[in-house]
């Protein structure tokens, strides 16, 4: 009984520094949405790179104008049809339209650059910490929503590194409106991931 008291006051505790933090700061989670539009990838320039199982860059592209959706057929969008939903991605840049299947494609915002020399640690050693687990899961999806400092390491279907970044606010969130990709709000830069492997940890893990 003594416990479920300690943990709820903790829980208090934590909404109450949450919500000061949120009101001083401003939250990275309503920031991303006012960046945002269905399909349309909202920056002022993006740098588009696609790259094979093997991590060779084999396309680079850029445009200031981005929307990204699927190209449809019957099976997308009649729900009684018996054939299989497209997944083609269809891909708008300045006006001119490209199709792509497969490749992992990367779109990052003009002036959001990559870790160079970064060496990925093949063990990483979180220390102790945490608690009652409830409470450290809302407390991790609060932080989230506000940013935290966070690295992304983006790597091939093949699992071969491709790119590292950093930032010191994070948001991550999948879109609903875009097929098979995470988004990332990086220090007020998007990053949108289209069919890679990736892990994403906060930052404090990697010391």
């Amino acid at each position: 009984m003594k416990r479920l008291k300690t943990n709820s006051s903790r829980l208090i505790l934590i909404i109450i520094i949450v919500a000061l933090i949120m009101s001083v700061t401003g939250c990275a989670a309503i920031r991303d949405k006012l960046k945002t539009i269905k399909g349309e990838l909202v920056g002022i320039h993006f740098n588009i790179s696609a790259y094979d199982h093997y991590a060779n860059k084999t396309l680079e592209m850029e445009g200031s104008k981005v929307t990204v959706g699927v190209l449809e057929n019957d099976a997308n969008i009649d729900p009684s049809s018996t054939g299989y939903q497209s997944g083609v991605l269809e891909i708008t840049i300045n006006g001119k339209q490209m199709f792509q299947v497969g490749n992992t494609v990367i779109f990052a915002e003009d002036g959001l650059d990559m870790v160079e020399d970064f060496e990925v640690p093949e063990d990483i050693n979180v220390g102790r910490g945490g608690g009652f687990v409830p409470i450290d899961r809302f407390v991790n999806d609060i932080k989230n929503k506000i940013g935290k400092k966070k690295t992304i390491i983006i790597s091939s279907q093949m699992g071969i590194p491709i790119a590292v970044y950093q930032g010191e606010r994070v948001y991550v969130t999948v879109p609903d409106d875009l097929p098979k990709m995470t988004r990332l709000n990086i220090d007020g830069k998007s990053l949108y991931i289209h069919r890679a492997n990736y892990l994403i940890l906060d930052t404090e893990m990697m010391k």
